[in-house]
């Protein structure tokens, strides 16, 4: 009987080794096929391969360079958890490339390089430290670590998921990078309207819809740590240090023209000096695309992303920030075309401003007046005076236009005090047989014998084109006015539309809010021109 058993142990040793070795044989000739495949995209390298008889795959010393860029991506393992051995081995015997609907990878001993868009002074890649010597009047080095009691070489550890349900086209990933006593960043999305086997083409992401994103950041002890060290080096009590390292980060924000507002400013203060986490929460809306990210401004890219922000347990606030402009250019700059045109207004070839003309004019005796006859009959002129003294005339708008055509320059006088209307002789009353044209606006005024006669109305230049209220969804940003059925107008920009309603961010006192308006509660919908 023992004999037996020790036979059928020792077969299932043999059984699972040789089994082990087909698939480590198996998985790494299916690897090397992979790499080969994805060497247009990236340079993969790695020393050493396993397989585990659970499905899983451990490389170790693996490098990853982009292609067209000079930095690498390195890992001392990475273990790739499939579905099972039954799918590894398919995948490599019939040379498949789609991606299994579930599966997991996790990296040990990570090392990120810089990246270009990433300012390490905002998140160090390193270590995933968040402003991490802001304030301390110089840049932490690796001694200054030691002396924290942190490792300066700690490896990072990261892991991402990756589950996907065809039957609703629905993926959800997620990516989680942490470093020891340090911090941990989890990110996080779900996707609509993915097709996993069209991830490497043109137009991809037009098709693909995010639901949502977030990102969470939990402090390990680090924050604490650097407020004290610095807070000392500097002979700074810990409430300064934390108020120099919230003036500095503003300093940071700043510089790339962004400006918080006092709530979100309140909770990073909150996570700086108690630690904890923080998490930012997107929920696009409609409008929003991935293509947009590098040509939409960022005011309007925020808008469509809706963030929130929360601490802890606490309830969330919404992450405004504002986008300060672009520095004006220098004033010399911009006032030398005006300097030249007025030289080349005031040049001898010029006639010189008349600014006296109005100052000299002999006054003239008021006369007795007399009602008169109608509105729009020729109105008097009043007696001019001279304008004060301290004011001199105002040169009108469009003087440089005017001087550069050699024309007289207009000259605007303060407004003269109010005199009684002068006699105006009667208008002589139109003929019977004058007949009256046939786009005459009607008289306004009527009087025995006298019928005046309003020149002709100028044409309505409309600001805008009545369109159907189901054709909003195609002008997503743009400038809009609804009429309601009770008559209001709201004005404001379109951020997402459907055949039944309309949302639309209103600008209100330096800030903005959206709303949702029914399709029923509008009568009209205007697109507006400027």
């Amino acid at each position: 009987m023992w004999k037996w058993l020790r036979n059928g142990v020792l077969l299932a040793i043999v059984l699972a080794g040789a089994l082990k070795l087909a698939a480590w044989y198996t998985v790494g000739r299916d690897a090397q096929r992979v790499v080969a495949e994805l060497a247009p995209y990236a340079d993969i390298k790695y020393d050493g391969l396993g397989a585990g008889l659970d499905g899983s795959v451990s490389l170790t010393g693996v490098s990853v360079a982009p292609k067209g860029s000079h930095r690498i991506y390195r890992a001392d393992r990475a273990s790739f958890d499939s579905p099972g051995l039954a799918w590894l081995l398919k995948h490599a015997l019939l040379g498949e490339n789609d991606l299994p609907a579930q599966f997991g990878l996790t990296v040990n001993g990570l090392s990120l390089p810089p990246e270009p868009w990433l300012d390490p002074q905002w998140l160090d890649p390193g270590n995933f430290a968040l402003f991490a010597s802001a304030g301390c009047n110089a840049r932490l080095g690796a001694s200054d670590w030691q002396r924290m009691g942190l490792d300066p070489g700690s490896p990072s550890h990261g892991r991402f998921e990756y589950r996907y349900d065809a039957d609703q086209h629905a993926l959800t990933a997620t990516l989680s990078l942490s470093t020891p006593q340090v911090a941990t960043l989890a990110l996080e999305t779900d996707l609509s309207r993915f097709d996993p086997a069209k991830l490497m083409k043109p137009g991809f992401w037009n098709a693909t819809r995010i639901d949502q994103m977030a990102a969470t950041y939990t402090d390990h002890g680090f924050l604490q740590r650097r407020n004290d060290y610095c807070a000392k080096r500097a002979e700074l009590t810990p409430v300064q240090f934390t108020a120099q390292h919230i003036a500095a980060v503003d300093a940071l924000l700043e510089k790339s023209r962004i400006e918080p507002d006092d709530e979100l400013a309140r909770l990073y203060k909150a996570l700086v000096e108690h630690g904890g986490s923080l998490r930012l929460l997107s929920l696009p809306n409609a409008a929003f695309s991935v293509n947009t990210w590098n040509t939409a401004p960022r005011d309007e890219l925020l808008r469509q992303l809706n963030v929130t922000a929360r601490y802890q347990d606490k309830p969330p606030i919404m992450f405004r920030l504002a986008f300060l402009p672009a520095a004006a250019p220098d004033a010399s700059s911009v006032a030398t075309p005006a300097a030249e045109a007025t030289a080349q207004a005031l040049s001898p070839a010029a006639p010189a401003p008349p600014a006296t003309a109005v100052a000299s004019a002999p006054k003239e005796p008021a006369l007795e007046p007399k009602p008169v006859v109608s509105a729009a009959a020729a109105r008097p002129e009043p007696a001019p005076s001279a304008p004060p003294a301290a004011k001199p005339a105002q040169i009108a708008p469009n003087y440089l236009d005017r001087a550069e055509a050699r024309l007289s320059p207009l000259v605007v006088t303060p407004p003269a005090p109010t005199v009684p209307e002068v006699r105006s002789p009667p208008l002589a009353p139109l003929a019977p047989s004058t007949p009256m044209p046939a786009n005459a606006a009607q008289a306004l005024v009527w009087k025995p014998g006298v019928i005046e006669q309003l020149p002709e109305a100028v044409p309505l230049k409309k600001d805008y084109t009545v369109i159907d209220f189901t054709n909003l969804a195609q002008y997503p940003g743009r400038h809009v006015r609804l009429i309601t059925r009770g008559g209001k107008r709201i004005e404001g920009f379109v951020a997402s539309a459907d055949n039944l309603a309309v949302q639309m961010r209103i600008e209100r006192g330096g800030g903005s809010a959206l709303i949702t308006i029914g399709r029923d509660s509008v009568s009209q919908a205007q697109l507006l021109h400027w």
